[in-house]
């Protein structure tokens, strides 16, 4: 008798009609939106971080931007500045 060099194949899953990891699609937005609300503090009410998820879950920009969403200005080198005038002769 030949010993084998394979591993044994794990048992397969027995589906018994429903699965414990699945969730509702309402209970998943649910979650997801008082995740959302605890994270922000708990300042924002509850309908609102629901109506956010449901456009995140459906791949649209959500309304909750920075306030200062302006890129920052870059800062120029002042063309005569007091060092310059101090520190460089004419």
């Amino acid at each position: 008798m030949t010993a084998s060099k394979s591993m044994p194949l794990p048992a397969a899953p027995t589906n018994s009609g429903t699965d414990s990891r699945i969730i509702d699609k309402s209970d998943l937005i649910d979650r997801l939106a008082t995740e959302m609300r605890v994270k922000s503090g708990g300042e924002l009410p509850l309908s609102f971080c629901i109506a956010q998820v449901k456009r995140q879950l459906a791949g649209k920009q959500s309304e909750s931007s920075a306030a200062n969403n302006k890129p920052a200005a870059t800062a120029r080198p002042a063309v005569g500045s007091v060092f310059h005038s101090w520190a460089m002769r004419d």
